[in-house]
């Protein structure tokens, strides 16, 4: 099955880079070109009317000579201004129509430059000669375009540069002025992704100089106390409830779950011991005490029961309530049955004193016990069942 290849996104940067190259570009090309159209229609406006004065002017001084059909002098003045490329060409004819004379120099040119020729001079200029208020001649000119070919050329070439660094500068002024819009983006970027990967909730972003990233700045940072705040509130109530899957809500000793586990830690190859002695305890005539003096003296005698073995064993060592009035023990330190069966009788011995319920009464209260040495090759079960075994029949024994 072919997988289609994921494609690459953009970066923000590379976004804001293309667009502002393009607006440059576009803006600037607008620019080019309305300079260029400008210069054009000013520069043919100024031409028409250079033409209409160097038409007048050589039309004024051929007069004589067209009205003495002076061939020779007007072929000596329109050649020497020709030879300075004030024109083109230029013709003088009599008012009979021959020509009296002529000056013609054409270039090859390309067709742009025949366009813009055409464009600049539609027509020949004409221009009548007078002598009396009468016609006696008439003189046709076509402008000489060579120079302002090099003028467009230039200006081309000056307008195209000065765009080239004019875009260069602006490129430069605005990646400057985005690079905060950048910094900005990229402070929380990053902050968000800090969030993301390390859990860490403790820091803020920093105020921003640009109205519209400040607004989101401060969005960010509620976003992240919300769920600082929220995340505060899960890890509490995932320990209250760890607590309350391993702890007697009663007593607050460890209840059977927690004191499965830490007999299975006992038993594991990381456990402190190779042996140890597990004691179950069970309470006599507690049935009695409830029928009596009511759930909340029985559950004023198990609170009690329940200091009292805390009071007995290491912090290292486990005491759980089972149930009911059934407890357990977990004994690190003994090494030998002479040891618990002392551990056990100072047990008794502190059980012998009375314990106060309601309205001031006492009274007595013991635990029937039963031990057995746990090793660790043994299964949890067989252990529980063996102890269970021992302090049942110790009870019976009692009887």
């Amino acid at each position: 099955m072919l997988r289609l290849k994921k494609k690459k996104k953009n970066s923000i940067r590379k976004k804001i880079r293309k667009v502002s190259l393009l607006n440059s570009l576009l803006n600037l090309f607008a620019c080019w070109v309305l300079l260029f159209s400008t210069a054009i229609y000013f520069i043919k406006d100024y031409e028409q009317r250079n033409m209409d004065l160097l038409s007048t002017s050589l039309s004024s001084s051929l007069t004589a000579a067209t009205v003495f059909d002076d061939s020779y002098n007007a072929n000596r003045k329109i050649n020497a201004l020709g030879q300075q490329k004030m024109f083109e060409s230029a013709v003088l004819y009599a008012k009979d129509g021959h020509v009296i004379a002529r000056w013609e120099h054409r270039q090859q040119t390309s067709y742009i430059w025949c366009y813009l020729h055409s464009w600049l001079y539609p027509n020949k200029k004409k221009i009548g000669i007078f002598h009396d208020k009468q016609v006696v001649g008439w003189l046709f000119i076509v402008g000489n375009d060579s120079y302002l070919f090099n003028f467009i050329l230039y200006s081309v070439l000056i307008l195209t540069i000065g765009m080239i660094l004019i875009f260069i500068f602006s490129f430069i002024l605005s990646s400057i002025m985005y690079r905060k819009i950048l910094v900005a983006m990229n402070q929380i970027t990053t902050k968000i992704n800090h969030v993301i990967h390390t859990k860490d909730f403790t820091k803020r972003l920093p105020d921003n100089s640009l109205k519209e990233f400040q607004h989101f700045s401060d969005n960010v940072n509620s976003l992240i106390n919300e769920i600082e705040r929220l995340n505060g509130d899960l890890v509490y109530e995932n320990k209250t409830l760890a607590i309350k899957a391993y702890q007697d809500s009663l007593t607050g000793l460890d209840n059977r779950a927690a004191f499965i586990n830490q007999l299975q830690f006992m038993l594991s190859d990381n456990g402190p011991c190779s042996s140890f002695y597990i004691l179950f305890m069970d309470g006599n005539k507690f049935k009695k005490i409830n029928d009596t003096w009511g759930h909340a003296a029985g559950d004023r005698v198990l609170q009690e029961v329940s200091n009292r073995l805390k009071s007995l064993v290491k912090e290292e060592d486990c005491v759980a309530r089972l149930g009911g009035d059934e407890f357990a023990m977990i004994l690190s330190n003994m090494e030998s049955d002479h040891q618990v069966r002392t551990f056990i009788s100072v047990l008794h011995e502190r059980f012998r004193t009375p314990i106060e319920i309601v309205d001031g009464h006492s009274i007595s209260f013991s635990l029937t016990i039963g031990f057995t040495m746990a090793n660790k090759d043994e299964e949890v079960s067989d252990i529980l069942l063996r102890a269970d075994s021992h302090m049942y029949l110790n009870k019976k024994t009692e009887r």
